[in-house]
């Protein structure tokens, strides 16, 4: 079972690229828990599940103080009090067989930050992962830029998607998401350069993470993804033939070939 974290600048597509990897993943008999740790919370909806039918950890703050006490951070995943039956209150069925677990969001301004529901999703991913047949693949979507990984949730994770444009800014920041997960003893790094329209872009973004990463893919520019999000279609459903999904899954068989 591998652990894998996306992290990226906002909009550089993290979630699309996410998703359709974890659909088709599922269509080839892979068992796949996506954890969506973004408060905007678009991955269930990437994943065609309604945000009327998200049962959210940071909703159900009464349960998990049952699950972890009063004093989250002093308990590790051997200390847990809860049981599968517990988490399967939290775990969604999504398209292709996918599971998705929901941190959730802030309610309302001035009600602190998500540092208790990011400590349980790292327990949690612990608890999960010490039943090596229950998932393939632990999938962890960060919320936007590097904060993530001083919370220490990606630590000693298999692998580690950093998605990126071929922009400065967004370059910066996945150079910076880079060195974290390195931090942080993330076994493997794959950066992603997405809306690739041009090999120059492609080159520019390798010159500018001179090394930094293990592997360096693209997924090209395409116009069906702008088009299945404005339908609020997702798009393996939409275009599977689109450009994009070619890329991403070539980006899949990388994957599966890493040990």
């Amino acid at each position: 079972m591998k652990r894998i974290i996306f992290s990226g600048k906002g909009g550089v597509g993290k979630t699309t690229i996410l998703s359709n990897l974890a659909r088709l993943l599922a269509r080839d008999g892979y068992k796949v828990l996506v954890i969506d740790c973004d408060p905007s919370m678009n991955l269930a909806m990437s994943l065609g599940i309604s945000l009327d039918d998200i049962v959210s950890l940071a909703d159900d703050s009464a349960h998990l103080r049952e699950m972890l006490g009063s004093h989250m951070e002093e308990h590790d995943e051997h200390e847990m009090e809860c049981t599968e039956e517990d988490l399967h209150e939290f775990i969604l069925p999504a398209a292709d067989g996918v599971r998705l677990i929901v941190m959730g969001t802030i309610p309302f301004g001035g009600a602190g930050c998500l540092c208790a529901p990011i400590s349980l999703v790292r327990l949690l991913v612990n608890y999960l992962a010490s039943d090596t047949e229950e998932y393939d693949f632990i999938f962890v979507d960060s919320q936007a830029g590097v904060e993530i990984f001083g919370r220490g949730l990606a630590s000693e994770f298999d692998l580690s998607f950093v998605i990126t444009e071929p922009t400065p800014k967004s370059l910066e920041v996945a150079k910076h998401g880079l060195k974290l997960a390195g931090d942080l003893g993330v076994k493997r790094q794959i950066v992603v350069v997405n809306k690739v329209e041009v090999d120059e872009d492609l080159q520019t973004a390798k010159r500018e993470l001179d090394g930094n990463a293990q592997q360096i893919m693209s997924v090209s520019y395409d116009r069906e993804v702008v088009e299945a999000d404005k339908k609020g279609a997702l798009l393996l459903d939409y275009s599977p033939q689109s450009s994009s999904l070619q890329d991403i899954m070539k980006v899949k068989q990388f994957m599966l070939s890493v040990e």
